[in-house]
Formats: structure tokens, C-alpha cells, sequence
């Protein structure tokens, strides 16, 4: 089949895009990413493979969700190369923390032309598997050039994207058609995101639902972890900017005994949430300061990287941050893991799949504000049996969800031995 041609509109916007673009690498380059972060994406410095199952993650939460089928990947094709290209640096360390030296990583280059055809000649990957929704279309179009078959993996879609652009909708709607007519197959999470991939343009035939994912991520055994401190506490996992404030008034409040643990998303924001709580006068501890943790603390903020399943599986609960605010909600399958009763509030967008099979399950709770919150903390921190029930109830749909990983790996074999060695 020809390959779909690449929109003369898009081209056009990639290119006014373009120094701004370069600006933002070369700033991220600088930051956290180092000089390989800036050659890669720009299509220089790649590795040279011998034809590798090439596994596309945008960022960490893809990164996580691939983590089964990465498994299975190397359980099933142990002879053959496994590249996993990111976006970002934070992307990278999961996957060299959780995969090591069994992955080759390398930068997605942007997506111009010339660094897509780069990365295409200098990888050669037998096939490309793309997590969730990441739609290029110079690199969609140079990969059907090569006769490099692609899958979209867990794909999702969400409002947001079906809407994509605003004022901006007549320039980006072809060029998602066209990403979509250079796929092979769309292996989507469920139903309405599959509709949304037709709408967009992808043939029926191409499109099937296979499941979250992430369900079969979640299932993978639980590290038992030691507890992280000795006080009984709520934790609230994930939080942006505001809800920390929010839920240390909730705190100050309900004036309760329990202690309030605070793991924001993002760590590096400790001075400015330290800011923000200093008003209400409560007694913080902050762990990355090693803060003992005293009979009248009534508030610890756990900003360090790498210990929130800990907090997670010792936790009376969890209030799954993201959700308080506009910004679409964090992954609710991390408590529901760990069977820990899970409460969120009304802005779950980006998880919308996983708090309806959650909700219907009777496995969570979600409220509309903070004040609702407030009265329901009061309620569940009474409850034990209620928040076993809660707990025992996600943990059980999570467990149930363990074969979603072999469905895509079954899915994907007749692709796996595809491609060609490129030219």
C-alpha cells in the first residue's frame, strides 16, 4: 500500500514551530537531559542495531504501562535487539532503573523529516510499537517508506486529542489521519478509544480492543517494602500545585490524629508548597531533610524520588492527587495494586478507562470538592471495614486484569516478524 503523504499544512507548521522547538531541547538538553538528549533528537548520535523490536514511551507513565510487555518481549524474542526510545530524561531513568542494561534507549528525534529518516536508517528496526498516543506524521510516513510496520499499543484517546488544536484543528486533523493511514494495526485500550481512532482515520479493519494495559502492569508482583515511618497516616499521592493547600486545610480541619503524608508529583516543588502551607501554622516535617516525625506533627511531605509505593502499601488510604484541580488525574492502579482504599476528586480525564472499571467494580470512592473530601476522609478513617472492602475490591479487578499483557503480545507476533533490513 502507498504510503500516506504527510500534509503540505503540517510541514509548514513544523517548520514556523521550529526554532522554538530547538529552543525548548536545547533548554531541556541543558537542564536534565545532557548532550545526548540534544544530538538524539535531533536524529545524530544514534545507535546502530541489527534489526530491533523498537518500542516507542513518550515519558514515564508509558514507560510503566509497558513495563509486561517489555517482559514479554524478551521472554519471547530473546535473540533479538529491544529498543525503547522516550521523550524525556525522566522517561530514561525509569526505564534504566527497571530494565538495565536488557534495553538499548535512545531520544525520539523531532519530528522532521531529516531526523526521522536518520533514526530509521541508523536503528533499523524490524517493526515500531507505540505506546498509547503518539501520532508523527514525518515518522509515520518515512516508516511506511522503509516498510517498517507499525502498532499503536494501549492506545488512547482523549478528548483533548480527538479536539486537538483549537484554531489550529484544520492543520493537525489531516496530519493525524495521515499518521493513522501509515499504521498497521491499532491495538486500542477499549471501545471509545478505538471509535475515536476511526473517527480520526485509522480503517476499521485495522482497529481492535485489547484492554488497559496498565492493568496487566499493575498485577505484576507487589515488592514487599518496610514501612516508611512508624505514625498512622492518609497519604495523598501525586498532588500539583493548590492541592497541597487544599488538603492541608482538610488537615487542619478535621483536627484528627491521623498524620497527613504529602508526595507532590513533583519533589523539586518542596520551597514553594512549604510557602503556601506556612500560613496555617501546622507542625511539617519534610523527609528530604531527615525531619524526625514527632507526637505533634501533623503534616509530613515526603519530597523524594523513588519511595511512594512504600507510602502507597501502608497507607490507612489514598487520595490520588491531580484530581482536586483541572490537570486530568494521576494513575489510580498504583493504590489499587497495593489494595489500599482509593479516594480522587471530580478531574480524572486522563484515567477516565481506569475510574469507570474502578467505580463499577464498587473499588473507589470519588467526590466533587474538597469539601467532600473532607467529609469522607472523616468517614473512611472510622471505617476499617469499609476501607478493606475498598481496598480488597481494586486489588481483585487489578488481578483479574493480569492476562491484558499475553492478549497483546499474541496480538503483536504475526507483526514482530515483519520489516525489512532498510536500505
Amino acid at each position: 500500500m502507498k504510503p500516506a503523504a504527510v500534509p503540505l499544512r503540517y510541514r509548514a507548521l513544523l517548520a514556523a514551530l521550529a526554532l522554538p522547538m530547538l529552543g525548548y531541547t536545547l533548554w531541556r538538553a541543558l537542564r536534565d537531559g545532557g548532550w545526548r538528549y540534544l544530538w538524539q533528537r535531533l536524529g545524530f548520535g544514534l545507535p546502530r542495531l541489527q534489526r530491533p523490536i523498537w518500542l516507542h514511551c513518550a515519558s514515564v507513565g508509558e514507560v510503566n504501562a509497558a513495563l509486561p510487555l517489555l517482559d514479554g518481549l524478551l521472554a519471547r524474542y530473546p535473540d533479538a535487539p529491544l529498543l525503547v526510545t522516550s521523550n524525556t530524561p525522566t522517561g530514561a531513568a525509569v526505564l534504566a532503573r527497571r530494565c538495565g542494561e536488557r534495553v538499548r534507549h535512545a531520544y525520539l528525534p523531532l519530528d522532521f523529516r531529516f531526523a526521522a529518516r536518520r533514526f530509521l536508517r541508523h536503528c533499523r528496526p524490524r517493526c515500531g510499537l507505540i505506546v498509547e498516543t503518539e501520532l508523527w506524521a514525518n515518522l509515520y510516513r518515512a516508516a511506511a517508506e522503509r516498510g517498517v510496520p507499525l502498532a499503536i499499543v494501549n492506545g488512547r484517546l482523549s478528548a483533548r486529542t480527538l479536539d486537538a488544536g483549537g484554531l489550529l484543528r484544520p492543520l493537525l486533523r489531516p496530519a493525524l489521519r495521515s499518521c493513522l493511514r501509515n499504521v498497521d494495526r491499532v491495538l486500542a485500550r477499549g471501545a471509545a478509544d478505538a471509535a475515536g481512532f476511526r473517527q480520526l482515520g485509522a480503517p476499521d479493519e485495522r482497529v481492535r480492543v485489547l484492554g488497559n494495559l496498565k492493568f496487566a502492569a499493575a498485577a505484576q508482583p507487589l515488592a514487599a517494602t518496610p514501612r516508611p515511618i512508624e505514625r498512622r497516616y492518609w497519604l495523598a499521592a501525586s498532588t500539583h500545585d493548590d492541592e497541597e493547600l487544599q488538603l492541608a486545610r482538610i488537615r487542619r480541619e478535621l483536627g484528627r490524629d491521623e498524620l497527613l503524608v504529602i508526595a507532590p508529583r513533583h519533589p523539586e516543588r518542596r520551597e514553594a508548597i512549604l510557602r503556601q502551607l506556612a500560613p496555617l501554622g501546622l507542625d511539617v516535617a519534610v523527609r528530604s531533610r531527615g525531619e524526625p516525625i514527632a507526637a505533634g506533627t501533623q503534616l509530613y511531605l515526603a519530597d523524594t524520588l523513588g519511595e511512594l509505593a512504600g507510602f502507597i502499601a501502608h497507607a490507612e488510604l489514598v487520595f490520588m492527587g491531580g484530581s482536586l484541580i483541572p490537570r486530568g488525574g494521576q494513575n489510580l492502579l498504583e493504590p489499587a495494586r497495593a489494595g489500599v482504599a482509593i479516594i480522587c476528586g471530580p478531574h480524572m480525564e486522563n484515567f477516565a478507562d481506569e475510574l469507570a472499571r474502578l467505580r463499577a467494580a464498587d473499588a473507589l470512592r470519588q467526590v466533587a470538592d474538597a469539601a467532600a473530601l473532607a467529609r469522607l476522609l472523616d468517614e473512611l478513617l472510622d471505617d476499617a471495614a469499609q476501607r478493606a472492602r475498598l481496598g480488597a475490591a481494586a486489588q481483585a479487578l487489578v488481578r483479574r486484569e493480569a492476562g491484558v499483557g499475553r492478549a497483546y503480545l499474541e496480538a503483536l507476533q504475526p507483526l514482530l516478524g515483519q520489516g525489512t533490513d532498510g536500505r
